[in-house]
């Protein structure tokens, strides 16, 4: 039989919701459109028959319908029967309700649920009933699925992922985003629940009930087996309900002989995949301990992250060889390693008046005014080495000079220790080394040089706090450890940079070149040259939030290109780091953001939105850095912004990198 119930409300439109009923009983055969319904024979006695209601359902894209089948017993059969669908097209599943008829039940709702991917088109399904002594009984239904209908009624709902990936629990997910579109005149309360996944399952929102139009879905897994699950997400008013579904897959983490890991914790991954030369997206799930795994079959592969940046999220695209992925990715942890939950603290010494002085330890550094105090937090695990410098009195903010530095090497404090003063007036201080480097091609612009000093032991130490001003002289004294303090291995990192304001008033400094050498010692004269002025790049936009950039680079810069996107406004960022070996060898770059909509648990939230003003640049030689962190490469230099897309994977003695920037803006 078939219900119609309309509910209705003045100025509302009407919303239908349909249900179709089976009424108890083998029907009479022939199993028309009319309604007779798929029936099996009758059985032997002591056996069971089952029926539905139709031999023919439709199913919308977005949608449920549910049917139910009963199950008749005859004789001295009583036993329990289990139910199960088989032919379903690709988007729909079917849900038994429940999956085994217990003794004394007759009935079973069978739901199928049909994605907003599903395809549209008619399918023979089958429903199979087994039983232990029993022959199986089957009977068929055919499922048409048809395109989604124009919603109409006081609201309509929409979700920013068709699909989600449960990811393991020590990692963050992004939510989904519910967008609740009221219609004109409907104010109400919209209250959320779900249906359709097992208990281990759970999704919940926030806000649960809301007069607004977005609430985000909570979405957590308490050991739920491999699989898909589909949810029925319901938003409910006083004038009427709307559905819309989600898919949610577990899944064991990704295998493979590539292996990256990011050991910056603070920085969730909502998003990883990959693609294997001309092969598809796909999603990559990372173990307990924040592996992402895959192989690699072809020459070249691509790998898509999503971070969190600034309030809002980054896209990062990395496309290299096999090779340069793989190396790539080992290189993620090399100096982020044995992270610990270590702090150690301790003061300077020796330091007269307002002056400043640093000090590292791994990756983490402090600082303080004259004879203050310093905490680091987060130290690796093991023995480390202390770098610290003091700073002289300066005549002018382009130059910041060191006269005292202290190195003390294999450090192994418990945490929470408080090291030995840093006294720059005790006998283990030692004065730096100056020396006048030249630097050239500067096209009589300012620039400014940052320098740090990392030992072999994995320690970064800073010359200053902050970064000196852009100051117009050639000439510039560069300060360095003496070669009787340093080891094998440790290396100086001298950074210039020529910086300038963005594309219009109001834009960020970006830097346009720069100068990256590397050195054991500094002791000595050295003349640098800027490389030159980066090539105008034409970005333009492929369709609305996709943007493409095509350069040609000199060969200073040819080691690869980067490709950054910012919408400052919206809080979306999107960056493409292509290598030369991933572009054929060739100095023509054409780099495009990839669509990665349809790869699973991809969120709209992620995208570059388009008619949005939109800064962008495109670096030569790697990923030039930014006014601030542009002349503090930090510690990882050698990981996390060189490596492949710059050929910095290991810096030595005399070692000279140049890179350059040109900037735009756009609407995409």
């Amino acid at each position: 039989m078939l219900f119609a119930f309309i509910k209705t409300a003045p100025g509302a439109h009407t919303f239908v919701v349909l249900s179709l009923v089976v009424v108890a009983g083998w029907g009479c055969g022939g199993g028309g459109e009319d309604g007779g319904g798929g029936t099996t024979n009758p059985p032997p006695a002591g056996g069971f028959t089952i029926a539905a209601s139709t031999s023919n359902i439709s199913v919308a894209q977005s949608a449920t319908h549910a049917v139910t089948v009963n199950v008749s017993r005859t004789g001295s059969f009583t036993s329990p029967v289990n139910l199960a669908a088989s032919g379903l097209p690709t988007g729909v599943t079917g849900t038994f309700s429940p999956a085994t008829v217990a003794s004394g039940q007759v009935s079973s709702t069978l739901t199928f649920t049909a994605v907003a991917s599903a395809a549209a088109g008619v399918s023979s399904v089958t429903i199979t009933a087994a039983a232990t002594g029993q022959s199986n009984q089957t009977i068929a239904i055919q499922l048409t699925v048809t395109s989604a209908p124009a919603q109409t009624g006081p609201f309509t709902l929409s979700i920013s992922a068709t699909s989600f990936l449960a990811l393991p629990s020590n990692h963050v997910a992004t939510p989904p985003l519910i967008t609740i579109a009221r219609n004109a005149g409907f104010t109400g309360p919209v209250a959320f629940t779900v249906s359709g996944l097992p208990s281990t399952l759970f999704i919940g929102f926030s806000p649960s009930s809301t007069t607004g139009s977005t609430t985000s879905a909570l979405i957590l897994n308490a050991g739920t087996p491999n699989g898909t699950y589909t949810a029925q997400i319901r938003g409910a008013s006083a004038q009427g309900d709307r559905i819309i579904s989600l898919q949610v897959v577990v899944a064991p983490a990704s295998t493979g002989n590539v292996k990256w890991k990011w050991c910056t914790a603070s920085t969730p991954r909502y998003f990883v995949a990959y693609k294997d030369g001309a092969g598809p997206w796909t999603r990559l799930m990372p173990s307990n301990d924040s592996v992402y795994s895959f192989n690699l079959a072809s020459a070249t592969a691509r790998l898509a992250e999503v971070t969190i940046d600034s309030g809002g999220f980054r896209t990062t695209v990395h496309q290299y060889t096999a090779q340069e992925m793989t190396a790539r990715g080992a290189a993620q942890c090399r100096l982020v390693q044995n992270a610990s939950t270590r702090t150690a603290s301790g003061s300077f010494g020796g330091v007269t008046g307002f002056r400043t002085s640093q000090v590292g330890m791994g990756w983490w550094f402090g600082s303080a005014n004259g004879n203050g105090s310093f905490t680091m937090l987060n130290l690796p695990a093991g023995p480390l080495d202390a770098v610290a410098a003091r700073n002289a009195d300066f005549p002018e903010p382009s130059a910041i000079p060191v006269d005292r530095m202290i190195i003390r090497r294999g450090l192994n404090p418990a945490s929470g220790a408080v090291l030995p003063v840093l006294d720059f007036g005790a006998a283990e201080s030692f004065a730096p080394t100056t020396a006048t480097w030249t630097f050239l091609n500067t096209n009589n612009q300012a620039f400014s040089v940052t320098q740090t000093f990392t030992t072999v032991g994995g320690t970064t130490g800073h010359f200053a706090l902050v970064p000196a001003i852009d100051g117009s002289s050639a000439a510039r004294t560069i300060y360095g450890v003496p070669q009787s303090q340093t080891q094998t291995g440790d290396l100086h990192q001298v950074v210039a940079t020529i910086a300038t304001i963005g594309p219009f008033p109001g834009s960020p400094v970006r830097a346009t070149r720069q100068i990256v050498y590397y050195g054991r010692t500094l002791g000595v004269p050295v003349t640098l040259a800027f490389g030159p002025a980066m090539p105008a790049a034409t970005v333009s936009s492929v369709t609305p939030g996709y943007l493409r950039a095509q350069v040609t680079v000199p060969a200073e810069y040819n080691a690869g290109v980067s490709f950054d996107v910012t919408q400052t406004t919206t809080g979306r960022f999107f960056t493409i780091h292509t290598t030369r070996g991933y572009n054929n060898n060739s100095s023509t770059f054409d780099l495009q953001m990839p669509d990665l909509s349809g790869v699973l648990g991809w969120d709209t939230q992620y995208n570059i939105r388009g008619g949005i003003a939109t800064n962008w640049w495109v670096s030569g030689g790697g990923p030039t850095l930014d006014h601030y962190d542009g002349r503090y490469l930090f510690n990882s230099t050698r990981s996390q912004w060189t490596g492949a897309q710059t050929g910095m994977t290991a810096p030595v003695e005399g070692a000279t990198y140049l890179m350059a920037r040109v900037t735009g803006n756009t609407v995409p």
